[in-house]
C-alpha cells in the first residue's frame, strides 16, 4: 500500500506537466484512431470495387487524356463468345452555384449504365424514369444528404469541363444502397448535345467501364483489350476497377498515404512529449531515487516506479484518446460526419485497443532513457551533485 501511495504521489506530484503529457500523448492516438477508421473504409470501398468484376479502360498516357467514344462498340465485338457490357464515362466534375464543394459527376451511356452498375436503378421505378429523361441524374446518398437533395427535384450543375455551362438535371434516385455515397451520374446523350450546342469537340469520353460475367473473363479482357489498340493513336491502359479507384483516389486525395504519414508523425511527437516529462520528473526526483538506493533498495523497485510512471500516464491517456473518437462517432452527432468516399466513419474497438497498445509502447519508449539513468545511479555521487 505505501508503494502504491507513493507512485500516485508521485504521478501527481506536477498535475499540470502531467495534464499537458496525457494532452500531447492522447492526441496523436485520437489522430491515429481516426485515421485508421478513413482508411479502413476506403479499403471497403475498394473490396466493394473489386468484388464487382468490371474492368476501367483509360488513356494509356493518363487518365486525363479522352479516348474515342467509338472504343465501346470495338470493345464489345473482340469476342462475342464472352459478352460483356460496356459502358462510357465523361467525367464532368461540377459545383452548385454558391455552393464551394466540389462534385463528382459523371456522364454515362443511358443504354448500358444500367447493366454495367446494377447495384444503381434496383428500382424499376427509377430505372424507368432514367430511360424515359434525358435530364436524370442519380445522385449519391451522401451528396444528396449534404445538398438536401430528394427523388423529384431539379437540381442545376456547372460543369467544371466543357462545356462549362449550368445544366439542370431531374433527381431520378440517391442510390440509398450503394457503397459509393458521393458520385453522380447523368446520361451521356444529354450531355452530348449541350457540348455540341456550346461548339466543344464531340464523341469523346474520359473512360470506359466493361462489366465481365466471370473473373476468368475478366483476365482475358484485360489483357485483350489493350492489345487490341496498342498500334492506336489512342492506346488503353485496362485494370479492375479497384487498381483504377485506388489511382483515381491516390489523384484526387491520396488519403491512406497522407494519414498513414500523419499517423506516424503524431505517434513520434508522442514519445518525444513523453520522454521529455519522464526526464524531467528524474531529474526532479534525483535525490529520492539515491535515497532509495543507499537504503538498500534494489535497481528492480527504481525501475518499477519510472515505468509505472510513464505507463500510466501515457496508456491512461491513450485510452481516452482511443475511446473518445469511438463514443463520439458511434453516440453522439458525428455519427452523420461524412469524408470522401466514405459516408461514415466507422471507429472499430479493434483499433481502439491497437491505440491503446501503441500508447503503452510510447510509455515503455519514454521511461528507456530516465530506466538506463537509474540503472547507472550512484548515491554517493548523487548525493555530492546535490550539495
Amino acid at each position: 500500500m505505501l508503494i502504491l501511495s507513493y507512485l500516485h504521489r508521485n504521478i501527481w506530484r506536477n498535475p499540470l506537466r502531467v495534464l499537458m503529457t496525457g494532452l500531447a500523448v492522447g492526441l496523436p492516438i485520437t489522430i491515429f484512431v481516426l485515421s485508421v477508421a478513413v482508411v479502413d473504409g476506403i479499403n471497403r470501398f475498394l473490396d466493394n470495387s473489386a468484388r464487382q468484376l468490371r474492368l476501367a479502360i483509360t488513356h494509356k498516357s493518363s487518365i486525363v487524356y479522352p479516348l474515342p467514344a467509338g472504343y465501346r462498340g470495338k470493345i464489345e465485338a473482340l469476342d462475342h463468345s464472352r459478352p460483356i457490357t460496356v459502358c462510357a464515362m465523361r467525367w464532368i466534375g461540377g459545383k452548385v452555384e454558391d455552393k464551394p464543394q466540389p462534385l463528382s459527376t459523371l456522364a454515362a451511356d443511358p443504354d448500358t449504365f444500367p447493366a454495367t452498375f446494377p447495384e444503381y436503378l434496383t428500382d424499376p421505378a427509377e430505372r424507368a424514369a432514367w430511360e424515359r429523361d434525358r435530364q436524370a441524374i442519380v445522385v449519391g446518398r451522401g451528396t444528396a444528404a449534404q445538398f438536401g437533395w430528394r427523388v423529384g427535384d431539379r437540381i442545376t450543375i456547372r460543369a467544371s469541363v466543357p462545356p462549362y455551362s449550368a445544366i439542370p438535371f431531374h433527381v431520378v434516385s440517391t442510390a440509398q444502397d450503394v457503397v459509393d455515397p458521393v458520385t453522380l451520374f447523368c446520361r451521356g446523350d444529354y450531355l452530348e448535345e449541350e457540348i455540341k450546342r456550346q461548339g466543344y469537340p464531340e464523341g469523346l469520353v474520359s473512360f470506359f467501364f466493361a462489366k465481365c460475367r466471370s473473373s476468368d473473363d475478366l483476365e482475358f479482357y484485360r489483357t485483350a483489350i489493350d492489345a487490341h489498340f496498342a498500334n492506336t493513336p489512342d492506346p488503353t491502359l485496362t485494370q479492375d476497377e479497384k487498381a483504377f479507384m485506388s489511382q483515381f483516389i491516390a489523384q484526387q486525395f491520396d488519403l491512406p498515404r497522407n494519414l498513414t504519414i500523419l499517423s506516424a508523425l503524431t505517434v513520434v511527437v508522442a514519445i518525444i512529449a513523453a520522454a521529455n516529462t519522464m526526464s524531467m520528473n528524474f531529474r526532479d526526483r534525483l535525490a529520492e531515487y539515491a535515497a532509495l538506493k543507499a537504503l538498500g533498495f534494489g535497481r528492480a523497485l527504481v525501475f518499477a516506479l519510472i515505468q509505472f510512471e510513464s505507463l500510466a500516464i501515457c496508456v491512461s491517456a491513450g485510452a481516452l484518446g482511443a475511446l473518445g473518437p469511438w463514443y463520439a462517432f458511434t453516440y453522439t452527432p458525428l455519427r452523420r460526419f461524412t469524408v470522401p468516399l466514405i459516408q461514415s466513419l466507422d471507429v472499430r474497438l479493434a483499433v481502439c485497443a491497437q491505440a491503446v497498445g501503441i500508447a503503452a509502447a510510447v510509455g515503455l519508449i519514454a521511461a528507456a532513457w530516465p530506466v538506463w539513468l537509474a540503472a547507472r545511479l550512484r548515491p554517493v555521487v548523487a548525493f555530492r551533485a546535490l550539495e
